[in-house]
């Protein structure tokens, strides 16, 4: 039997840093949304342990393989397969890339070996993965609060809206720059206005990223790729700790006109739809 799963990235369309405890990590506060740019992950179930990637080297820790050893614990057994997983999204730029993958992982492997795990151990053994993975487990529109994997689901933004997603290939350090933000700075507190614009039909409250400064501030390359971008693109903003940016348009044509001006530019980038729900 083979399965092949979507990994849908996703947005932070709000990210609010609520404090900062004492162990150093980092309560927030965030709407989030997957998106339609995605990895394709392709799972058999063999005899031996197979992992091929298409795509660049993946940087770091790979999370398909650490969730792996993460659910070969909890079912107290060995599970085989042979994977060929085809990246797109780029890598370690706060689009949840590796985190979608292991949540693609997750759901392919519970159908493949019939583990029949219930949806709380799933979340489980998601948040031993990575804080986003519990979210991309459903996709769709959630509020993410917490150290990010506390998720509750939100109404789904319209269907129509499509987002223009530009990654300037800047590696940024997550560590450092969280390690940035000592929590004593009041939070924009845009989540609370976007939910409450989400559930009543409102006017949409404004996008925007706790995070964005200290970014900017410490990457000079990413400030400067940001005034560049801004300049064309008035409306975007970060996700995640950048460097991908994005911008939220009513349809697809204002989109596809602001995608032609960042081309401009050279970045990579994409025009998106939102993702009701995770596949």
């Amino acid at each position: 039997m083979t399965l092949i799963l979507p990994a849908y990235a996703k947005l932070n369309l709000t990210l609010d840093v609520t404090s900062r405890r004492s162990n150093g990590y980092h309560d927030i506060d965030s709407v989030m949304q997957t998106i339609s740019l995605h990895d394709l992950l392709w799972i058999e179930r063999t005899d031996c342990r197979v992992f091929d990637l298409v795509g660049p080297a993946i940087e770091g820790e790979n999370l398909v393989l650490k969730t792996a050893r993460e659910l070969e614990g909890h079912v107290g057994r060995q599970l085989p397969f042979t994977i060929r997983l085809f990246k797109r999204i780029p890598m370690g730029a706060g689009l949840g890339g590796g985190s979608a993958d292991a949540a693609a992982f997750l759901k392919a492997a519970n159908l493949l070996y019939d583990l029949k795990l219930t949806p709380g151990e799933l979340v489980e053994i998601a948040t031993a993965v990575g804080q986003d993975v519990p979210f991309l487990l459903a996709g769709g529109t959630a509020r993410a609060t917490g150290l990010g994997s506390t998720i509750a689901a939100l109404p789904a933004v319209p269907s129509s809206w499509r987002f223009l997603v530009v990654c300037p290939p800047i590696e940024i350090s997550t560590r450092a720059v969280y390690d940035a933000v000592d929590g004593t700075a009041p939070s924009g507190g845009r989540t609370p206005a976007l939910i409450a614009a989400l559930t009543t039909g409102g006017e949409m409250g404004r996008f925007g990223n706790d995070l964005e400064p200290a970014s900017r501030r410490l990457f000079l390359q990413f400030d400067e790729a940001f005034d560049r971008l801004h300049q064309v693109v008035p409306g975007l903003t970060m996700s995640g700790t950048g460097a991908a940016l994005f911008a939220q348009f009513s349809g697809r044509t204002d989109a596809e006109a602001a995608l032609a001006e960042v081309r401009k530019l050279s970045y990579p980038a994409w025009v998106c739809r939102p993702v009701s729900v995770a596949a």
